[in-house]
């Protein structure tokens, strides 16, 4: 009874000893065994060396295939792999006839095992740094930047020394849109404070043009119904001007006859 393609005094047999690439440049598997092939009759018609030679780069190619695509410590698995792979008889696809089957065993020298060792240590310390890395910013972002109220008490505390010279401009435009919760009170009072002082520089100190705008405000309010608004009381002759007479002028104001609806 046989149990490959030909009769049993066709088949050779030969020791396999061969060093294989892992995943990792630099670092290889070891490998010993056997292997046990059929070649084909145009092969041994060129002599025994030429057909062991054939059968001998059949394996090393299907044993290379399975090895580089593990790491060092995953000898194991590229063990079942290499198996399952070439401990049965199967054909080589690149040479037509070709039968080979072998009993391989992986193994890592000394020197390569303390390399792969080396190299784990290096990813596992890596790895454990980014983490302290990540944790620590998380923490400083819950700790900090939790509230606003929080990132304020962090920037006194860090300027305790220079509070006569403490630049609240910088804290509100580069570290306050940090904080996840800017919606509170304070900072949208801020940001309403600082735009009506924008607006408020901008009208000078022309008690006319600061009379008109007041106006041109109270009327839009009063268009949208918020007749309760602690609007300031204008001072100077452009405070008794009409919205829509457009002050000393004698012009229509564009914005006042906006609001009126004119």
């Amino acid at each position: 009874m046989t149990h490959g393609p030909a009769p049993w005094w066709s088949r050779r047999c030969c020791r396999i000893r061969s060093q294989w690439p892992t995943s990792l440049p630099g670092i290889r598997f070891c490998a010993r065994g056997t292997l046990t092939y059929q070649a084909p009759a145009y092969t041994r018609a060129n002599g025994t060396a030429s057909a062991r030679a054939a059968a001998r780069l059949a394996l090393d190619k299907l044993g290379r295939g399975i090895t580089q695509d593990h790491r060092p410590e995953q000898l194991d698995t590229a063990q079942e792999n290499l198996t399952l792979a070439a401990a049965h008889w199967h054909t080589a696809k690149d040479v037509p006839g070709l039968w080979l089957k072998a009993r391989i065993t992986l193994m890592l020298t000394e020197q390569d095992a303390a390399r792969a060792q080396r190299f784990q240590d290096a990813l596992r310390d890596v790895a454990l740094q980014l983490e302290q890395e990540q944790e620590r910013r998380d923490l400083f972002r819950q700790a900090v930047f939790d509230t606003p109220d929080t990132t304020r008490m962090w920037w006194l505390e860090r300027h305790l020394d220079q509070l006569e010279t403490l630049d609240w401009g910088t804290f509100n435009e580069k570290i306050l849109p940090l904080v996840g919760a800017t919606d509170d009170i304070q900072s949208k009072a801020e940001r309403i404070a600082r735009t009506v002082l924008y607006v408020w520089e901008k009208l000078g100190n022309d008690p006319g043009r600061q009379a008109r705008f007041t106006t041109t405000v109270r009327t839009i309010a009063e268009q949208m119904g918020w007749t309760d608004a602690p609007w300031p009381i204008s001072a100077g002759p452009a405070a008794t001007d009409p919205p829509n007479s457009g002050g000393d002028r004698g012009v229509p104001d564009p914005l006042a006859g906006a609001g009126t609806g004119q």
